[in-house]
């Protein structure tokens, strides 16, 4: 297993670690954890396993809701160029983020920014403070989720609701391309700018995430490594 380098005074990684380096006894690779969505429903299930000749990250939702994170240290100006790759099995087609009712998504990749956090409006605060005092999780100052959509058009950009920091870009949609692995290469800083219509700060964390939680359907999703470079 390579370490992963620590950045200088905070602790946090200057690349994103490997799910590939994870043992298959179990467990996650180092600098992951788990993320805490909902304390009031039942978390997504993520394990290390074999697959097409690999260690990927295996993730199985069951009417559930839950993530992994990382925290790193990174400027987007220097190392634009995220890279991943994931796989599912199925998608249910009327689910979406375009509707907190119908927002489950079986493949989501998410970047944690830095930022003003004295600048965000009195309503965003007060949604961090309740995230905070019901999961446990600070929430960073802008949050980009990479999502794969049962309906939204490609590269379509939305809003949560409760929240103007979190936005969601749509970079797959439907069902055609189940069942394969599909590779995606993007340019954060553009995305950044396009999505928020802002500079970013320094990116704080990398996470991934799977749910099924509002539509309470099943769903298993492969993650291979990712990299920022």
């Amino acid at each position: 297993t390579r370490p992963v380098a620590p950045d200088s005074g905070t602790g946090a990684a200057t690349r994103v670690p490997p799910f590939s380096t994870a043992p298959l006894a179990g467990g996650l690779p180092a600098g992951w954890r788990n993320h805490v969505v909902r304390r009031d429903l039942p978390p997504t299930r993520f394990e290390p396993v074999q697959r097409d000749g690999r260690v990927v990250m295996h993730a199985r939702a069951d009417a559930s809701t839950a993530g992994l994170r990382c925290d790193v240290d990174l400027d987007p100006h220097r190392t634009p160029w995220l890279s991943w790759e994931w796989q599912v099995d199925q998608v249910p087609l009327d689910a979406t983020v375009a509707d907190d009712d119908l927002d489950d998504s079986p493949a989501r990749l998410v970047l944690g920014f830095d930022g003003d956090m004295s600048s965000l409006s009195l309503r965003d605060q007060l949604f961090n403070e309740q995230v905070e005092l019901f999961t446990g999780n600070v929430l960073p100052y802008a949050t980009l989720a990479y999502v794969w959509d049962g309906k939204a058009t490609p590269m379509s950009v939305f809003r949560y609701p409760r929240s103007s920091r979190i936005r969601y870009l749509v970079v797959e949609s439907g069902a055609t391309n189940t069942g394969r692995w599909l590779g995606y290469r993007r340019n954060v800083l553009d995305d950044y700018r396009r999505v928020f219509g802002a500079e970013p700060g320094r990116i704080r964390s990398v996470g991934v995430l799977s749910d099924s939680d509002d539509l309470k359907h099943r769903s298993q999703t492969w993650f291979a490594d990712i990299v920022i470079g």
